[in-house]
């Protein structure tokens, strides 16, 4: 893996991630590399330039260069990305990926992070490994690519990596989703509200609602129910490769859209959302070697425990 250019994703107001990228980045621009941070931590650029200027160069390769850039900025300009944070953080630029997927080292700063799976401790030891010329374990996952349309007007076209969710709004009123697939229906759900989630996304809201956890390399997707007003309404998986049209059979107040928790919009009854495999490329997630999913889900979730006591 040729890398010339590191792009750093640092969790906001966080200062343990702050001081995490000031001290990975001196050391890579100091071998060579150049780095690039998200300009919502541009003050990581510019500390990063002072530290440079008030020590003095050591002998070795020229000092790589520092920038600040929008983020999706970051997509086109880097070889690898650091991402310094939560889920949420790497959610940020995961999503902007829709032409290029660059790998992500996502390294918690958080409390659970299933993406950002690898420790903080270990980030430096992973990421000199990958430049020392060792090939990174690299997971690729599955991208549903969504659209959401109003009359003849494209409100949102883009990648998701977790989760589609319509749900109600702040009053507690079932809503009715009617569920098409591959231009027929197949359901209408009246509900809380209603997931459709990735295999990446199994262990998020989906999970809370009830959904099965999936492996990350089947090619599938969840329909989970929030609150089915139904005994019979329960989590479906299906395949990847159809086409799922949702929209509303009825309105009976606010209705919200949410991708990745990242991305709201007001759902009226004539809108609809196109969801299916997004084909251009998957999301490529740096691993830890020597771990797998399922060690993974015992850390994170207990899975397995023994020792976990059931109320």
């Amino acid at each position: 893996m040729k890398v010339k250019t590191i792009g750093f994703v640092v969790k906001h107001h966080h200062p343990g991630a702050k001081s995490l990228a000031l001290d990975m980045g001196e050391g890579l621009v100091r071998r060579g590399y150049s780095v690039a941070f998200g300009t919502e931590s541009h003050e990581c650029a510019s500390e990063l330039v002072d530290a440079l200027k008030s020590s003095p160069k050591k002998a070795g390769p020229k000092l790589g260069k520092v920038s600040a850039v929008p983020k999706p900025k970051l997509v086109d300009l880097c070889d690898l990305i650091v991402v310094l944070g939560g889920d949420g953080t790497l959610l940020s630029i995961a999503r902007l990926m829709r032409d290029r997927s660059v790998p992500l080292l996502g390294v918690n700063m958080g409390t659970l992070g299933f993406l950002t799976e690898v420790n903080h401790l270990d980030a430096k030891k992973v990421l000199d490994s990958i430049l020392s010329g060792k090939k990174p374990l690299i997971q690729e996952r599955a991208l549903l690519e969504v659209t959401f349309k109003r009359g003849k007007q494209t409100l949102f076209r883009g990648p998701v990596v977790n989760d589609v969710v319509i749900s109600k709004g702040a009053i507690a009123r079932i809503i009715s989703v009617r569920v098409a697939l591959n231009g027929k229906v197949v359901n209408s759900i009246r509900a809380d509200g209603l997931i459709l989630s990735t295999p990446t996304g199994s262990t998020a809201y989906s999970l809370a609602a009830g959904g099965p956890i999936l492996e990350p390399t089947i090619d599938g997707v969840i329909l989970a129910p929030i609150c089915p007003h139904s005994l019979t309404q329960r989590p479906v998986v299906m395949s990847d490769k159809n086409e799922i049209e949702l929209c509303l059979d009825q309105q009976p107040g606010e209705v919200v859209l949410t991708l990745d928790g990242q991305d709201v919009f007001e759902m009226k009854k004539e809108d609809r959302v196109l969801v299916k495999r997004y084909a251009k490329h998957p999301l490529k997630l740096i691993s830890t070697p020597g771990r797998d999913y399922f060690s993974l889900l015992r850390e994170k979730l207990s899975f397995g425990n023994k020792d976990v006591v059931s109320l």
